[in-house]
């Protein structure tokens, strides 16, 4: 009977490991994984220790509502291809293995890719030097009293 309950139990837990809500995003330079510990349509809730990236990184940093891997593109075990002149991509995998099933584990393929063409940078000369776009703030901006709710007398409103 106790047999019984623990297959059941691995079958309530194993389907729901594939509806992990993963999130992936990178630069040339990094790559960030972002997993909801809520697993959707169940019950399951997903522990910090119960997640590696790649070959075995842990999580960097625990929110409320989300775990996240923020690592270096080099590191982790994270592959790259090159897929243009301009383009890489990044293949990596989460891990799940669940605290109370031994032995075996959920693996999840994660893809993304990233440009050395960004809509914020912009080429200066033909030697690769890169410039910002100027800042849409104005530097030398100042308020009036009014506008922070104070009277000409500095009281407030």
């Amino acid at each position: 009977v106790v047999f019984e309950v623990l297959i059941f139990l691995a079958g309530l837990i194993w389907p729901c490991a594939e509806n992990i809500n993963v999130k992936i995003s990178c630069s040339m330079d990094w790559v960030m994984v972002s997993v909801s510990p809520y697993a959707p349509n169940s019950n399951l809730y997903i522990f910090a220790d119960e997640l590696r990236l790649g070959t075995g990184c842990p999580v960097t940093r625990i929110q409320t509502y989300v775990y996240d891997f923020i690592y270096p593109v080099h590191e982790c075990g994270i592959r790259t291809k090159v897929i243009s002149e301009d383009t890489l991509l990044f293949q990596t995998e989460i891990y799940f293995t669940p605290r109370y099933i031994r032995g075996d584990h959920q693996k999840i393929p994660l893809e993304c890719s990233a440009s050395r063409k960004s809509v914020w940078l912009t080429p200066v000369s033909s030697d690769n030097e890169i410039k910002l776009d100027p800042s849409p703030f104005i530097p030398d901006f100042q308020t009036t009293p009014e506008e922070l709710g104070l009277l000409n007398s500095g009281n407030l409103l």
